[in-house]
């Protein structure tokens, strides 16, 4: 059996092969935060397009179609004021980490767990180090964390004492890794090794959306306006397709404030593609691979701050027990599990949910007809539309 110094053996020839391309990319990004982050003056001169930068920099939000959506979002949920104090709390305050992570998780909408860590990494890299699936699926090999302790940092909200937990476990490859070939490690290159065994020796590989990869390749900009909601002139009468169900509540999602998904995206409903009104081009890693491949076929996911608050399963014509199968996988996370379908399989749906294993978490489980999403969109369509007129937006 392989033990930490083969991998690290391994790791230290493939660095060698990549290492002018490694080297490069690091430095870059971590003396831009630096330069931007690198003192509480620093962070008071933060300008929006600084912002925008420092979106654009981050590993984490790699899955964000439209980063500029995204930093508008973060300012008009926050405002640029608020967020520049955060961040100064974050890094310079004289707190527990545990405190000043709590309190910035509290006050900052929209910037999740990988994101904060990544951030807190690049501008100390001697301290902090990255907290995303990587790392909580590759430790448990290691022999650093039990598989119980990655579940209870993954599954739900990520506490400041669970980051706490997971820099004792990061603390204790850094110092395999400067014992071993590497006296100067920081936590980047903790994360950089935990990469390589992620992608190269374990082949735990996420998969990506191969339009993104195309793009990226060709060296495509993406859109950088704000996606528009369409608003119908003409109200829909009814449902009648599994993709015009989930056209609704994508933008249904949009409304309300969340960051939405689905895996069909090249469909079209109500003459428009579904792809018009997806946000995120792939599950962000916020949970273990095996249970990443479950949840990237359920049909529609509302996300807030890389966390699945909503599941959606569309049951337009076959039976409900499928969907709600998959439902099922996630049950370790806090979600709502949500069956859309017409009105008449409602009595389905009852008879499904006293069946093992859907009986014992039946009060999960949340049935809405087509006509209650129709209804709910309406009010939320009205509401945004009287809310602008009202503030004059």
């Amino acid at each position: 059996m392989a033990t930490i110094k083969n991998y690290i053996e391994q790791y230290l020839k493939w660095r060698e092969e990549q290492k002018e391309k490694e080297l490069a990319e690091r430095e870059e990004r971590v003396d831009w935060y630096k330069e931007k982050m690198g003192s509480p003056e620093k962070i008071k001169n933060f300008t929006e397009k600084d912002l925008h930068e420092l979106i654009e920099k981050l590993w984490a939000l790699e899955f964000w179609r439209n980063k500029a959506y995204k930093v508008n979002k973060l300012i008009k949920d926050n405002g640029l004021d608020k967020l520049k104090t955060a961040f100064i709390n974050l890094l310079y305050s004289k707190q527990p980490i545990a405190k000043k992570w709590d309190d910035f998780r509290k006050s900052i909408k929209g910037l999740g767990p990988s994101s904060l860590s990544e951030i807190l990494t690049l501008v100390f890299p001697d301290r902090y180090g990255i907290m995303n699936m990587k790392p909580l699926t590759v430790l448990p090999y290691l022999g650093f964390l039990t598989e119980k302790e990655t579940k209870n940092i993954s599954y739900g909200y990520t506490s400041g004492r669970d980051y706490e937990r997971f820099m004792e476990a990061f603390q204790k490859v850094r110092e395999e890794l400067k014992n071993n070939g590497l006296p100067e490690a920081d936590f980047i290159d903790v994360d950089f090794f935990i990469w390589y065994l992620f992608e190269h020796v374990f082949e735990l590989k996420f998969k990506r959306d191969k339009k993104t990869v195309i793009k990226s390749a060709l060296g495509i900009q993406e859109i950088t306006t704000k996606p528009e909601i369409p608003v119908s002139s003409k109200k829909t009468k009814e449902i009648t397709s599994h993709s015009e169900a989930e056209s609704i509540l994508l933008k249904l999602g949009q409304i309300l404030g969340y960051d939405t998904y689905s895996p069909d995206r090249n469909k079209d409903a109500y003459g428009q593609k579904l792809e018009d009104l997806i946000s995120l081009d792939a599950i962000p890693q916020f949970t273990a691979p095996s249970l990443l491949d479950t949840i990237r076929n359920i049909d529609v996911i509302w996300f807030e701050d890389e966390f699945p608050v909503c599941c959606f399963e569309v049951e337009h014509t076959t039976g409900v027990t499928t969907g709600l199968l998959r439902l099922y996988q996630t049950s370790q996370l806090n979600t709502k599990l949500f069956v859309i379908a017409p009105a008449d399989v409602l009595k389905k749906f009852e008879t499904e949910m006293n069946k093992m294993p859907f009986r014992k978490m039946k009060n999960r489980y949340i049935f809405r007809s087509y006509q209650d999403l129709i209804n709910f969109y309406y009010l939320a369509e009205n509401y945004t539309k009287s809310k602008g007129s009202f503030f004059k937006e």
